[in-house]
């Protein structure tokens, strides 16, 4: 899915990198790290919104894929419903209106929150705007997700079920998830690879294969408690 080979990023110092790393297709990998390691900017440079200084990156076949990302903050519009922000990227592609309005229903659906259409951002909860913006990134139907800590803010209970539904989004859409987040644990909760970003300049210093099943009582298992004890010890050897 995505190649970076030899990635460097500097400003007016480096701020990431060197990096080399393949994402396989279809994968759900968790980024953790101190902050100021350059975790945001791995995203960004995955997706291509910011440029690498030196290095390449790379795509399958080529071709870069069609790709949603999700903030930490919603950046809903407030201006516009539910449907309409959902909509929005659609009308900058100007695919067709009443296929846009179709597919923006079923995700509004699918993430929940059917019957909420009309609704505007200010008579929404937080994990509800949330679940938009995962609607928004997801209306296009691309095989590349980016989410830069987007439960960071949420109670345990909204978190936990939005982590579930993320899951859920990823097994049955067959994409490839790039997730970036301050939690060890949920890092092994929703991964199948956790890369770990040293203090800056970032570079990774850990890439470790979640062995699991994703299913109810991993969370209570010693393999569990076992991997999020490594990546812990890890961080702590990083001052975290």
């Amino acid at each position: 899915m995505l190649t970076f080979k030899d990635i460097v990023k500097s400003y007016e110092e480096d701020v990431l990198g060197p990096i080399s790393i393949d994402i396989k297709n279809k994968s759900f990998v968790s980024i953790i790290g101190p902050s100021g390691s350059g975790k945001s900017t791995f995203l960004r440079l995955a997706s291509g919104l910011i440029k690498q200084s030196s290095g390449l990156i790379g795509y399958n076949d080529n071709l870069k894929p069609k790709m949603g990302f999700v903030f930490q903050d919603s950046n809903l519009l407030p201006w516009r419903t539910v449907l309409d922000n959902v909509l929005l990227p659609l009308e900058l592609t100007k695919e067709d209106k009443s296929k846009s309005i179709e597919k923006s229903l079923k995700w509004i659906s699918r993430v929940g929150l059917g019957g909420k259409e009309d609704s505007f951002p200010n008579e929404l909860s937080g994990g509800q705007k949330m679940r938009v913006s995962i609607a928004r990134a997801m209306v296009q139907e691309g095989s590349l997700l980016l989410l830069d800590e987007p439960f960071s803010a949420l109670d345990e209970v909204t978190r936990r079920r939005l982590e579930d539904d993320l899951l859920e989004i990823w097994k049955t859409n067959n994409i490839t998830i790039l997730f970036v987040t301050h939690s060890v644990t949920q890092a092994v909760y929703l991964s199948e690879r956790v890369l770990v970003m040293s203090s800056g300049p970032g570079v990774i210093i850990e890439d470790l294969l979640i062995n699991k099943k994703i299913d109810v009582g991993f969370e209570g298992t010693h393999e569990f408690l076992s991997q999020v004890k490594h990546l812990t010890d890890i961080l702590r050897n990083e001052g975290i």
